[in-house]
């Protein structure tokens, strides 16, 4: 069998016999098309062991596909943005992938104008048309997960290039502007940190905006405040309960009444989705018991109050 009959397999969609038939021909001669055949046969398996729910195997593969990446030409660059590809699908399935060691290892110069191009999926029956972010910028949040998981100052300086490259191409990006702060809080440069918030404030309303720059905030006025933002720009329940204990521990010792309020919203909460409850919760129950929460309207009035009197 020649490498030809191995891309013919391949092309009728025969994936497994054609990545079992190039294996031993890679192993004696690693020419340039043998190389070829090799790289785009492994890749097809990977693609089908992920389907397959087999990650570690997927993981192996794609760690072989990148010691054969060096060795062949890919003068149109699809082999690179093939590999981008696979490292956001493995992150997003495979829960110890690691973008960030990936993202350590990237040369950003190797990535193209299209891999930095965002996409429009055409609308569906049942679906509207959207927009998907470009891969480049999927890779960068996901590493980014990874650093709020883990936020040392080796993991910001491993994303680095990655992101400088992302604020070069788009300035005014919403992401990238905030991965950027938070990279300025783990280098301790909160100064520069909360002027990307506020100018991002200025233009946005995400309630995490308003969570994250009062985590960067020492005047417990202003962080309440921030935290009523935060509350205020969410609209789903589930995710405001971090923000809710957070503005309970504020007012615990301020204004017992609202401090009750946050507490029982939030562990309503955390019952509610099956989550116990903290021993800090636990404490603040125990401090605030017989205390009788606000009102749902006297809550809104104070969050109101509290964001005219401390604006961003």
């Amino acid at each position: 069998m020649t490498v030809k009959d191995v891309f013919d397999l391949r092309k009728q969609g025969k994936i497994e016999e054609a990545y079992e038939a190039i294996r031993p021909m890679y192993a004696v001669h690693q020419g340039k098309y043998t190389t070829l055949c090799m790289f785009w046969t492994a890749n097809d398996i990977l693609k089908k062991r992920i389907k397959e729910q087999c990650f570690d195997e997927a993981e192996k593969i794609f760690k072989a596909l990148l010691r054969i990446l060096p060795n062949i030409e890919d003068n149109d660059g699809k082999a690179h943005s093939s590999i981008y590809h696979l490292a956001v699908t493995l992150d997003r399935e495979k829960k110890d992938f690691s973008m960030l060691d990936f993202v350590a290892q990237l040369k950003v110069d190797q990535l193209s104008d299209e891999d930095w191009k965002a996409i429009t999926v055409p609308a569906s029956e049942g679906a509207s048309s959207h927009p998907v972010p470009s891969t480049a910028q999927q890779m960068l949040t996901c590493a980014f997960h990874e650093i709020q998981d883990k936020p040392t100052a080796d993991n910001a300086l491993k994303v680095m290039p990655l992101l400088e490259e992302a604020v070069r191409r788009r300035p005014r990006d919403k992401n990238n502007q905030r991965y950027m702060a938070v990279v300025y809080r783990i280098m301790g440069e909160q100064e520069k940190a909360v002027a990307i918030y506020r100018q991002l404030l200025k233009l946005h309303h995400d309630s995490y905006l308003y969570a994250e720059l009062a985590e960067l905030t020492d005047d417990e006025g202003q962080k309440a405040a921030l935290l009523c933002g935060a509350i205020k720009n969410q609209r789903q329940e589930k995710f405001k309960a971090n923000y809710r204990s957070a503005l309970a521990r504020l007012l615990l010792d301020r204004d017992r009444p609202k401090a009750a309020f946050e507490l029982q919203a939030c562990i309503a909460t955390r019952k509610a989705q099956g989550f116990n409850l903290t021993r800090e919760i636990q404490q603040m129950q125990q401090q605030l018991q017989g205390v009788t929460p606000s009102t749902s309207a006297e809550q809104q009035t104070f969050y109101r109050r509290m964001m005219e009197k401390y604006p961003v």
